[in-house]
Parts: C-alpha cells; sequence; structure tokens
C-alpha cells in the first residue's frame, strides 16, 4: 500500500513521467514531461496501473501541458490493452489536460471515444479546471 502521499519520477532519456498519489483527493496525479514513444508511454501506463491496483486510486489526473509532440502511436494500445485493465482494477474518471499544440490534441480527441465506454474522461484546457471536475466525481 503506498503511504498517503507518494511519489516517483520514470525517467526515459529526455522524457519523464512524475507520478503523485494523492490520498485527501483519491485520486494520482500525471505529468508527463518532454517527448514520449510508444515505449515510454506503455512503461509509464504501466506502472500508473500497478499504484492503481496499490492505492485503490479510481481518478486520475493526466497532465499533458509538459508533452511535446502527439502520442497517437499509442491510441490502439491505450484503448485495446491498458484501459479494459484499468477499469477491471476500479479507474473511474480520467480528468485529461490537453498537451499544448494540435499534435496532443488529435491524439486525445482520437482517443476519447474509444475508451469513454469503459472510463469516464474529460479533457480539459487547463490543471485547474480538471482538479474541480475530477474533485466532483
Amino acid at each position: 500500500m503506498l503511504a498517503q502521499e507518494q511519489s516517483t519520477v520514470l525517467q526515459f532519456g529526455q522524457a519523464s513521467l512524475r507520478l503523485v498519489y494523492d490520498a485527501q483527493n483519491g485520486w494520482i496525479y500525471g505529468d508527463w514531461i518532454g517527448v514520449h514513444s510508444l515505449n515510454t508511454i506503455q512503461k509509464g501506463m504501466n506502472t500508473l496501473l500497478e499504484w492503481i491496483e496499490q492505492t485503490g486510486a479510481t481518478k486520475y489526473l493526466s497532465d499533458n501541458t509538459n508533452i511535446v509532440g502527439g502520442w497517437n502511436t499509442a491510441n490502439e494500445w491505450l484503448a485495446d490493452v491498458w484501459t479494459p485493465k484499468a477499469a477491471e482494477v476500479g479507474m473511474k474518471h480520467v480528468a485529461h489536460v490537453l498537451a499544448p499544440g494540435i499534435f496532443g490534441q488529435m491524439s486525445m480527441e482520437s482517443l476519447e471515444p474509444q475508451i469513454n465506454s469503459l472510463i469516464n474522461i474529460q479533457m480539459f484546457d487547463a490543471l485547474a479546471d480538471a482538479q474541480h471536475w475530477l474533485s466532483e466525481q
């Protein structure tokens, strides 16, 4: 079981993912930084899956404001593999803060319809808006 608030940073060369378990809000916060590949996304999301199982968190705050470029190469894996597993272990709500620029937005806009039947996901331009929505779920 993770502590009341615990964090870790997964480093992938120039890219990284910082995960923070926030017991007070009942969510896991993920701060994605840099350019990510299918491999780094899979490693990061599989670690997130472990945290979901360990904490019992049902909410995920995905912050993509520091992502560079798109990540649509991972969409098929996220839709077909990760999302069903996450839903199975209790993930219910995802607040996704969009990456700046068109490529990150296009990646999320193409993924959202594929996973929304399993997990309630909403997209936001601002972190504060995402936090507010997630706190009400």
